[in-house]
């Protein structure tokens, strides 16, 4: 049998949406948080984004990524097989797919701002 993930996935439309301070899913933080590792580096790339357009500035970006680096996250390998076919057959990119294949693998609740990812996990 394969390990119990309790909690939900988050994708980064999500957490940046819970960081940034002109977003507005801040007081619907999920109790436990799973993601596949590359979170890390979308949610960095979203805050330089960010940066870059002038919705926050350098130092309010350091201390999100700062808190985020905080947060009690858990991070999952993916099956890059498995995960690929999923993004094949529903023409997702590697990304939001490796969200996609945690939350059906483990059977688990995805939080995403993605409408097409959304759709996807009904």
């Amino acid at each position: 049998m394969g390990k119990k993930i309790m909690g939900e996935v988050v994708d980064a439309s999500y957490v940046l949406s819970l960081l940034l301070p002109d977003e507005s899913a801040h007081d619907n933080v999920p109790e436990q948080m799973v993601a596949p590792h590359l979170l890390k580096i979308e949610v960095m790339n979203g805050l330089r984004s960010a940066t870059v357009s002038k919705r926050i500035d350098a130092i309010l970006a350091k201390e999100l990524i700062a808190e985020f680096k905080n947060w009690d996250l858990q991070y999952l390998e993916i099956d890059l097989s498995q995960t690929l076919e999923l993004a094949v057959n529903n023409n997702l990119s590697g990304y939001d797919a490796s969200y996609l294949w945690v939350a059906r693998k483990f059977g688990i609740n995805l939080r995403t701002f993605d409408k097409k990812l959304l759709e996807l996990t009904k």
